[in-house]
C-alpha cells in the first residue's frame, strides 16, 4: 500500500464503507496508521494498515501528482 493508491472497501466491512472508493493520502512510517480520503464524501479517516489491507481490495494504483 502506497500514498496515491485507490482502493475499495470489500463486503466484510460495515455498511457505511462497503463498496466506497478511497485514496490513501498518508502512511505513518513509525506506526501502522494510514490516512485515507473517501472519494465520494470527501471524508478523511484513519485506519490500521493491516486492517485496511484486509478490508479492501485494489481497484487501481495511481500515483498522486
Amino acid at each position: 500500500m502506497q500514498v496515491g493508491d485507490i482502493r475499495i472497501f470489500n463486503s466484510d466491512v460495515g455498511w457505511y464503507y462497503k463498496g466506497r472508493l478511497f485514496i490513501v493520502t498518508h502512511i505513518d512510517d513509525t506506526s501502522s496508521a494510514v490516512t485515507i480520503n473517501i472519494i465520494d464524501t470527501n471524508f478523511t479517516d484513519h485506519w490500521d494498515r493491516i486492517n485496511l489491507l484486509h478490508d479492501s481490495k485494489s481497484v487501481a494504483v495511481k500515483k498522486c501528482p
